[in-house]
């Protein structure tokens, strides 16, 4: 449980303080530390209304995971989704299909982070534009540089904001259609180039400026065409072991308030039915101290939010939906 509602709870408890006084004190910290600005006094009176509102549901809430007040508390469950969890497919995504099946060796060490290894640029922020896909797009295209050349070269999320015609820039996309439109578009430029806005903006890609990387398609793992088709976790882990970071996708929904920890939700809790939010695969684990096996997973919410821009996730029951999704561009070079 967070810190802050603990010390809440007592101070309810025991000096009978008014619980608008307190959170009002916490909604004036939140202000300060996440820089918010509201236009008018109504709209700094609602959002109150909306944080007191979420912090005081996160204080009921039993879980085995740390949550709190978060950068989005501000928000409602619905403003929340529609801006930060976009992803969207068609039947653009069937034919395209590639499956990829692993067979599945025990190669894979117990414990494996990419991080350690260099494949893993620093956390991004995708703002207020609704780009997960193009950060999950971007971070697994960074990885697979990194095991061609040696060399980590951060690439452009605001080139597929702007160019990439198959997604739909702010309003959402899916790492399978940028990876088909990069394959068909010759290739991707830094983001020193091609900096990051968060907004849609003219296309400016520059093929001169490609980084020295050759996407060839895609491939995801499973054996259907289904979009989000369970697959056992011991061959993701395995296919993770040997590609490098995966892009992946799940119901996000949670994430809202989560804060630390391992996520762990049941499928009625967090079904598959709501996959909405694109991140980037990059390990796993085990925590000895709740007995659970873990992903980690790289966000692009910045490095205030979670476990400085990551999250982990309970490995092995589906939890989610982190099993449903899982794909790699195709390189050469």
């Amino acid at each position: 449980m967070n810190k802050f509602l603990i010390v809440l709870l007592f101070a309810l408890a025991a000096c009978e303080m008014d619980v608008d006084a307190i959170m009002f004190q916490q909604f004036q910290k939140f202000i300060k530390k996440y820089h918010k600005k509201y236009t008018s006094v109504n709209e700094f009176l609602a959002r109150f209304e909306v944080f007191k509102r979420n912090t005081m549901a996160t204080f009921k809430e039993e879980n085995s995971y740390r949550t709190g007040i978060t950068k989005f508390s501000d928000l409602t469950q619905q403003e929340f989704a529609k801006t930060y969890l976009n992803l969207n497919y068609d039947a653009m995504a069937v034919a395209n299909f590639n499956p990829h099946i692993v067979k599945v060796t025990n190669a894979a060490p117990d414990a494996w982070d990419w991080r350690d290894k260099g494949y893993v640029s620093d956390v991004k922020d995708q703002g207020s534009c609704g780009s997960c896909w193009a950060f999950s797009t971007v971070a697994n295209l960074e990885g697979l540089y990194y095991k061609g050349k040696g060399k980590m070269v951060t690439m452009s999320e605001q080139m597929l904001v702007d160019c990439d015609t198959y997604d739909s820039a702010c309003n959402g996309g899916l790492m399978e259609y940028s990876f088909t439109w990069l394959q068909e578009n010759g290739g991707i430029m830094t983001d020193t180039d091609y900096p990051y806005k968060g907004y849609k903006s003219t296309c400016r890609s520059d093929a001169s400026k490609y980084v020295d990387m050759t996407i060839t398609g895609y491939t995801k793992l499973g054996s259907s065409s289904s979009t989000w088709d369970p697959v056992d976790e011991d061959e993701i882990k395995e296919f993770l072991y040997e590609t490098g970071p995966l892009a992946v996708a799940l119901n996000a929904n949670p994430l809202q308030t989560y804060s630390s920890g391992i996520l762990d939700k049941t499928s009625s809790q967090c079904p598959t039915s709501g996959m909405n939010h694109a991140v980037t695969m990059v390990g796993y684990g085990h925590d000895d101290a709740s007995n659970k096996d873990y992903w980690i997973v790289k966000n692009s919410w910045g490095a205030s939010w979670g476990e400085s821009g990551y999250f982990r996730i309970r490995r092995g029951n589906g939890t989610c939906g982190i099993n449903c999704y899982i794909t790699t561009a195709t390189v050469s070079f």
